[in-house]
């Protein structure tokens, strides 16, 4: 998870919503307003999962609704008047079904998370992750020591919530990935000079960020 900018305006098709009028199905919003989602998608969040950073697009992913549109148990109307709001979309992995992110906290029972309450959860698009986690070499993410009482709870929540320790060893296998080209870059390091050494440096940082779990790749070995 990273720190996200949401373009402004919203795609103007959603204002011909209205969630005391419409429910959110497979016909609304319109395959045309899908797609002007996504196009703002892909400026906000590229070609990953807002909330895990796995490799996420149209064809394999599904509008999340960070804030539940209603129609489960226990979330029934809490939230609805977000249901067409810009502001509580994102595109999350899993077209239909995943074990993290959006799918996994709004399952139910034993398959889910259990009970949380929504609003102690760490939005992209307003709060910046590195300040609530440590991303490890190991792939772990965990809360950042020294956090406030509610901040931590905020951290380890959103942790539990999306069930991102699922996806430990796919960071991991990432990180290492990058791990091997640092010290690769390391053992030839003598044969450099400043210069060229922070050009390699950069372009492999780019590299990182064109790939899945960038945040945790970046975090983990250039900070």
């Amino acid at each position: 998870m990273r720190k996200l900018n949401r373009p402004l305006p919203a795609p103007p098709a959603l204002s011909t919503y209205d969630h005391n009028v419409h429910k959110w199905s497979n016909k609304k919003p319109s395959k045309a307003c899908r797609n002007l989602i996504w196009n703002r998608f892909r400026t906000m969040q590229g070609k990953f999962c807002a909330l895990c950073e796995r490799a996420t697009d149209q064809r394999n992913g599904h509008i999340e609704h960070y804030f539940h549109k209603g129609g489960k148990p226990g979330q029934a109307a809490l939230y609805k008047h977000l249901m067409f709001s810009w502001d509580n979309l994102f595109g999350c992995c899993g077209l239909t079904s995943s074990n993290t992110c959006g799918h996994f906290k709004d399952r139910q029972g034993s398959e889910g998370p259990g009970a949380y309450n929504a609003s102690e959860l760490i939005k992209p698009d307003v709060d910046d992750p590195r300040i609530f986690f440590d991303f490890l070499e190991t792939g772990v993410i965990e809360p950042k020591p020294g956090l406030s009482t509610q901040d931590l709870k905020r951290a380890s929540e959103t942790i539990r919530v999306l069930n991102l320790s699922a996806l430990n060893g796919a960071r991991k296998k990432q990180i290492d990935i990058f791990k091997k080209e640092l010290n690769e870059l390391e053992a030839l390091s003598h044969e450099m000079n400043v210069q060229e050494l922070h050009k390699i440096m950069n372009t492999i940082k780019t590299k990182v960020k064109q790939q899945e779990y960038q945040t945790a790749v970046l975090e983990a070995l250039f900070n």
